[in-house]
């Protein structure tokens, strides 16, 4: 492409939501219509490091090829900004800092932040995010709190990972003739086709949560068909979900927006007066890390 042609180029604009199992990007053009979507792997900055920035690239290629330009962009010609899953940790911030990225520009936060700005639009207002992990957070005169959201193993109850963590932990009990039989555990055995310990030990023991995330449907629809023990594990992982929800709710003086896989699936467990204060997105956090690019941008001419 000739430099001509690319000045006279209108600007494009990638928002990438990179969570713990999976990277979605979406182009958009200076009219803030999408004209490309992409997706790649897990994208949590802080666990999986290298591996999450080839999945934000992989992500936009992706996007490029699926856009109405096709083959006349480049990364080097969009504007790219992230919330990723991580990048609220020092380390992971350090990394994404220093990253010599291939895109025209690159701007990142939270992926909780951009799940927050999108959900509402950029106004106030809550978000309970129920996915591999799981979080709640406020956004009140444009201040951020987050509850929760700790990481697998200090934390995320509630979430997909927890779901499947607990799940296996009642399965190995169960077979260690520690907890009563029950439906939950014979479904996990027969999911992988064994009743050894040692099996599923040796399976996950160092499993990532996407992984433990996976059993999360099982988890659930055990609890719907009426299994005690599952249902057990979910109304403890719902009870705290709609604790940290109802404090970012009265955080941020405004409405709840659920976001994740496992959100709407485990929203009939979380408290009646959690679930009278739902409502439906405005944006996805896609559009929330466009629109958190374009505010630094604003943020950057006012100071000059």
């Amino acid at each position: 492409m000739s430099v001509a042609m690319k000045q006279d180029q209108q600007p494009y604009y990638v928002g990438i939501d990179g969570g713990g199992t999976k990277c979605r990007a979406v182009m958009f053009n200076h009219k803030q219509q999408v004209v490309g979507t992409g997706l790649a792997g897990p994208a949590n900055v802080a666990r999986y490091g290298i591996r999450a920035l080839h999945a934000m690239v992989d992500a936009v290629h992706d996007a490029i090829q699926n856009s109405d330009a096709g083959s006349s962009l480049h990364c080097e010609d969009l504007h790219v900004s992230a919330g990723l899953a991580g990048a609220n940790l020092s380390e992971a911030r350090l990394q994404l800092n220093e990253w010599r990225h291939p895109f025209k520009c690159f701007s990142f936060t939270s992926d909780l932040h951009t799940a927050l700005l999108g959900a509402h639009a950029g106004a106030d207002g809550a978000v309970l995010i129920v996915g591999t992990g799981s979080c709640a957070a406020a956004l009140k005169d444009e201040t951020l709190t987050q509850i929760g959201g700790h990481g697998f193993l200090l934390g995320d109850k509630g979430s997909g990972a927890w779901l499947g963590k607990q799940a296996l932990t009642l399965t190995l009990e169960t077979l260690d003739k520690a907890a009563p039989l029950n439906v939950l555990s014979e479904q996990v055995c027969k999911r992988f086709a064994t009743h050894s310990p040692l099996a599923l030990v040796e399976r996950f023991n160092s499993a990532m949560p996407s992984t433990f995330a996976q059993l999360a449907p099982l988890v659930l629809q055990c609890a719907i068909d009426g299994d005690p023990q599952a249902l057990k594990i979910v109304r403890d992982g719902a009870d705290y979900l709609s604790t940290i929800a109802q404090e970012a709710i009265s955080q941020s003086d405004g409405d709840l927006v659920l976001v994740g896989g496992v959100a709407q699936p485990i929203s009939r467990w979380l408290s009646s007066s959690v679930r009278e204060r739902i409502v439906a997105a405005r944006k996805g956090p896609e559009w929330g890390a466009y629109f958190y690019q374009t505010k630094q941008h604003n943020m950057k001419e006012k100071s000059v």
